[in-house]
């Protein structure tokens, strides 16, 4: 029996062995696998190039250029080491030697396995940590560095001695540390580390970090409804968001197949949060201006950044390959201009945003509320004029390119859709306001937004009706105590062949436009059926660049520009403005369109804003106090609180929501022009999907 005993325990003790040892080999294996990923994706892809292209460009031509010129000491005699600016110069000499590493690496390169290559990139390291730079911005210190390290270290081992390799590992982020998108980036960091070090458990925590950042929060992150959250309830599908999933997708691909792998859940987020969320935010090949935060107020703000996600929907491709042909087609639609394959309304509850898309035409609005942060100001110097962005502004693009380079030109104080004083001034920390009632209602193809406004002394009910061929804009209650002149923008862009007014041609300059029916450019009419006065503004704008952005080289601007706008004068009392845009037409047909409208406005009143389609049978309806509001064929609708509205008689449906996203219940009353009538109690939706839309049958 002893001897049984023993021979089981020994026996035991040898499978255990061997199974740790095969567990061991596994992992190594496996270690083994990503490192030659990762040194592929450098080699191959140049995947690094969609981290560190954001901050400089690189030109693999110039590498024996680069050795040249690199001072016996190790450093480069243009670059001054000791900048601490957001521009940060030292930059450019991880930049170079990333360039000299990739050289030597590469089979193709001339400079391949170069022995003069390596001892430069060897003394330009040492230098590196001798003189220790440091940027006055964390971010390039903690992350932006660590793009270039990554890769470099990664490169070179077995290349160069042990310690200055070991500085490069001690400089890479050991463990996953804060929120949202940086935490990725850290965590992409970690993952890194741990194929150096050949450590699993580091390469886990790696990709735990960015993990469970792929999750739908109320925190930092990916909203319920698909926006993306950052610096608080900040919209930055465009900016972070866009961070996030490059590196979040990237992983995916790199680690697929292995015990490192993303799960379905995971993958299934992902993809929703691209095709039901950013997705929506492409037109052509312009991410859009409005979720891309305080990036319009930099040096490359104004670039369109939509060729930015191609690298992740290849990535997408690879991690998710059942869904490979809705990547490639959105892909492709980016690399040719062209409008994604989505038309209809998205309205994005929990970020105060809304989209508006057909094939020939792109509307933005972007607003805010007590419940998110509008805009950022005066972070790292940027975007400094941009306190009024928040609230109601529309982007209107037909080719995508209507708004570039015309940052630094603009008047700030008279932005397209913004009801302000006509003041600007640069300004610090965040804009945002403390109203509730701000929102919209979407049944996918029309909507409504609206937007109780109270800034600066100023208040103002706004709301967008968005139809087919036209949207419709409405202003009331506008009153305001502020000591400078309140405008409504309408637009400004590049100035783009003929403006007409009224079938007349329109001179360069500035005018006051009595009582214009319409006017058209750029292949955009906007219709003013109430005649009421504007100014229009035709002809070269000059700007500086560190007016709206502090940091680098000043660059002076000058662009044509078009720009339409209400005056409503000095502390104005009640007043109201209404206006159409018709994206996609010629002037004749604007001219033609004006002739037979086929939108009416039912009321544009403290109250209630309404807005009926007779062609679509469609009605807008923002009741910002409970009350009853009558449509054709007899039908009268009541409410008992404040809400949003949509109700189609075609499909015989209304769709509701709750702009203050607090309402548990409302109830709506039908009377019909048959005398009957009924009561809907409809239960609104909580929590995070607390202010989204729901479609309930009219009966009868």
């Amino acid at each position: 029996m002893k001897i049984n005993t023993i021979f089981f325990i020994c026996l035991s003790l040898i499978l255990l062995m061997l199974s740790i040892h095969v567990v061991a080999q596994s992992s190594s294996d496996e270690i083994s696998v990503l490192k030659q990923r990762l040194v592929d994706d450098a080699l191959l892809e140049r995947g690094f190039l969609n981290r560190t292209g954001r901050y400089l460009e690189s030109n693999f031509d110039e590498a024996a250029d680069y050795l040249n010129d690199l001072r016996p000491n190790g450093s480069w005699g243009d670059i001054d080491y000791q900048d601490r600016d957001n521009n940060w110069n030292p930059l450019q000499a991880l930049n170079r030697t990333l360039i000299l590493t990739y050289a030597y690496s590469h089979p193709a390169s001339e400079l391949h396995q170069n022995t003069e290559v390596l001892s430069g990139i060897e003394d330009a390291l040492i230098y590196w940590y001798e003189i220790n730079p440091v940027c006055k911005n964390w971010y390039k210190n903690e992350i932006a560095k660590q793009f270039y390290f990554n890769v470099i270290a990664l490169l070179l081992q077995g290349e160069i001695a042990d310690d200055l390799l070991q500085k490069m590992i001690n400089d890479l982020t050991p463990t996953p540390r804060m929120t949202g998108s940086n935490r990725t980036l850290l965590s992409i960091s970690v993952l890194y580390r741990g194929v150096l070090e050949e450590n699993p458990e580091r390469i886990a925590d790696g990709v735990a970090g960015v993990m469970q950042q792929v999750q739908i929060t109320n925190e930092e992150g990916i909203q319920a409804d698909y926006s993306f959250h950052q610096h608080g309830p900040f919209l930055y599908n465009g900016g972070y968001g866009s961070n996030f999933l490059r590196e979040t997708i990237w992983l995916a691909s790199i680690v697929e197949s292995t015990q490192f792998a993303f799960t379905d859940a995971h993958l299934e987020i992902l993809r929703d949060y691209y095709l039901k969320g950013t997705r929506w935010m492409i037109f052509r090949n312009v991410f859009d201006y409005n979720v891309r935060g305080r990036q319009v107020g930099r040096s490359d703000g104004f670039i369109p950044r939509a060729k930015l996600v191609v690298p992740q929907l290849k990535n997408f491709a690879k991690a998710d390959p059942n869904h490979a042909e809705l990547y490639e087609l959105s892909k492709q639609r980016i690399l040719n201009k062209q409008p994604q394959a989505i038309a209809g309304n998205k309205h994005f509850w929990r970020s105060d945003y809304t989209v508006h898309q057909r094939d020939n035409y792109f509307t933005s609005l972007k607003m805010c509320s007590e419940r998110t942060v509008g805009m950022e100001m005066n972070v790292n110097t940027e975007n400094l004029y941009g306190y009024y962005l928040p609230f109601g502004l529309t982007y209107i693009y037909r080719t995508g390119g209507e708004y570039t380079d015309v940052f630094p030109v603009w008047d700030w104080a008279c932005l397209p859709g913004v009801t302000s004083p006509n003041y600007a001034f640069s300004s610090s920390g965040r804009s945002s306001q403390n109203t509730d009632f701000v929102g919209g209602v979407s049944d996918s193809t029309c909507g409504v937004s609206t937007m109780q406004l109270n800034i600066k002394n100023t208040q103002a009910k706004k709301s967008w009706f968005w139809f087919d061929e036209e949207w419709v804009a409405l202003g009331t209650d506008i009153q305001s105590e502020n000591k400078h002149p309140i405008v409504t923008g309408v637009n400004q862009v590049q100035l783009k062949g003929d403006v007409v007014v009224d079938g007349e041609p329109f001179s360069v300059g500035t005018q006051t436009v009595e009582n214009p029916n319409w006017v058209w450019h750029d292949s955009i009419g906007y219709i003013f059926p109430s005649k009421e006065t504007l100014k229009l503004r035709t002809g070269e704008r000059e700007g500086q660049l560190q007016k709206i952005y502090q940091l680098g080289a000043d660059s002076v601007y000058r662009s044509e520009l078009f720009a339409l706008w209400f005056e409503h004068g000095s502390k104005p009392k009640d007043a109201t403005y209404e206006y159409a845009v018709l994206p996609n037409c010629t002037s004749e047909q604007v001219k033609d369109y004006t002739n037979n409208v086929p939108y009416r406005v039912l009321s544009n009143t403290a109250e209630i804003q309404s807005v009926t389609h007779s062609e679509l049978k469609i009605t807008g309806v923002v009741f910002h106090r409970a009350g009853r509001i009558s449509l054709k064929d007899g039908l009268t609708i009541l409410v008992n609180r404040p809400c949003l509205l949509l109700i189609n008689q075609t499909n015989n449906t209304i769709t509701v929501s709750d702009p203050t996203a607090r309402l548990k219940r409302l109830e709506i009353k039908l009377n019909t022009a048959y005398s009957r009538r009924m009561t809907h109690k409809i239960k609104l939706p909580q929590a995070e999907l607390a202010g989204s839309s729901v479609t309930f049958d009219l009966g009868g």
